[in-house]
């Protein structure tokens, strides 16, 4: 019986994207344990090696991954108006309880590390700073407002998540953490 002829390459297009696309995906579904080059390569198509030449490794995956978080929770704050900090805090939090798996895998990297950088996570996470700071409205402390906000969210998110603290559900969660602002 003649032997099929063998593929020596797959040419998938933009593997680079749907990788991020699939581990967002898997995330999404399977939380972070789900999140493998393997896991990402079969949901795209490719051989894992074949994500060696777009990653160096799961962790520069992971770092596109939360670069791609950082882009969407920006996009969410962006449109909360000027001077509505309780608005920017509902924003968040629902971002944050709606992509828990990704909300973790996001505060999970050293975010200072890559504040300044001119790719991956910097520019995503500059545009959120951007946008909480516009929510927070024409104020001299607006940076440090921002901080103490997102560190009272934080923290409540952490507490309601690992259920230290309790609410009806998670829109009474939103509604509560925003009333402290």
């Amino acid at each position: 019986m003649p032997r099929k002829p063998t593929r020596e390459t797959f040419h998938h297009g933009d593997a680079r994207r749907a990788a991020v696309e699939a581990a967002l995906a898997l995330l999404a579904t399977g939380g972070r344990d789900a999140l493998t080059l393997r896991a990402v390569a079969e949901r795209i198509g490719v051989n894992h090696r074949a994500l060696y030449r777009h990653f160096a490794s799961l962790d520069a995956l992971k770092v596109e991954v939360a670069a791609a978080g950082f882009a969407h929770l920006a996009d969410a704050l962006e449109k909360v108006p000027p001077g509505e900090p309780r608005q920017l805090a509902s924003s968040y939090a629902r971002f944050a309880l709606e992509n828990g798996h990704l909300y973790d895998l996001m505060f999970s990297m050293p975010l200072r590390k890559w504040y300044g950088a001119a790719s991956g996570i910097g520019p995503a996470v500059r545009r959120v700073t951007a946008a909480s700071i516009v929510a927070i409205g024409d104020r001299k402390d607006a940076k440090a407002r921002v901080f103490r906000i997102w560190g009272l969210v934080h923290g409540l998110l952490g507490l309601y998540r690992t259920e230290t603290w309790r609410a009806a559900n998670d829109s009474k969660a939103v509604e509560f953490i925003a009333s402290l602002v």
